[in-house]
């Protein structure tokens, strides 16, 4: 089963699914490709695939994303071989922005859509400024950007709003175990 995680910058989401894989044993995560520098925590190959430009464009090029979009400049997607791999066995999550889930979706339609919300922009915000990782400026372009985001919830199956961790991953759980069972 694939299940992809979307929403704003700052939402949550790769918290989220941290805390879903520490429950899930059989869980992977996959690894998005990017082209931005990594943050002075990130690691390659773990966090994300950190690529140039160049080979980017020609993994395009190749065709061998399934997803991918540019994202304030720098290029995020989805490796294609990543998706095909998953057997029905097996639980493989996506941390991905809203334009990339309806792609995967179309691609797989039995995945299952899981878009995380804020309780509100302050709290977006505050998430934000908390990382230390943007100046005031991005931050601003993201709470912008956060707001054009929020109009794709309705193309998910699911919407969670994240206001704390815990009840947050509660319910992302719940939403997982009931789908398993069908």
């Amino acid at each position: 089963m694939i299940v992809v995680v979307s929403g704003p910058g700052g939402v949550g989401k790769s918290t989220v699914v941290a805390e879903l894989l520490r429950r899930y044993p059989d869980m992977q995560r996959s690894i998005s490709v990017t082209t931005r520098a990594p943050r002075p925590w990130e690691v390659d190959g773990v966090d994300y695939h950190f690529v140039t430009e160049e080979q980017f464009t020609d993994w395009i090029d190749k065709g061998l994303f399934a997803e991918y979009a540019d994202i304030r400049g720098h290029h995020y997607g989805t490796l294609m071989s990543s998706l095909e791999a998953v057997r029905p066995q097996e639980i493989l999550v996506l941390t991905i922005d809203i334009h990339g889930g309806p792609s995967i979706k179309r691609l797989f339609p039995g995945a299952l859509m899981i878009f995380l919300k804020p309780p509100d922009v302050m709290e977006l915000e505050r998430r934000l400024e908390c990382r230390g990782s943007e100046t005031p400026q991005e931050i601003a372009g993201r709470i912008e950007l956060g707001h054009y985001e929020m109009t794709f919830a309705k193309d998910y199956d699911y919407m969670v709003t994240n206001r704390d961790l815990e009840t947050t991953v509660d319910i992302v759980d719940s939403i997982v175990r009931s789908v398993l069972r069908r």
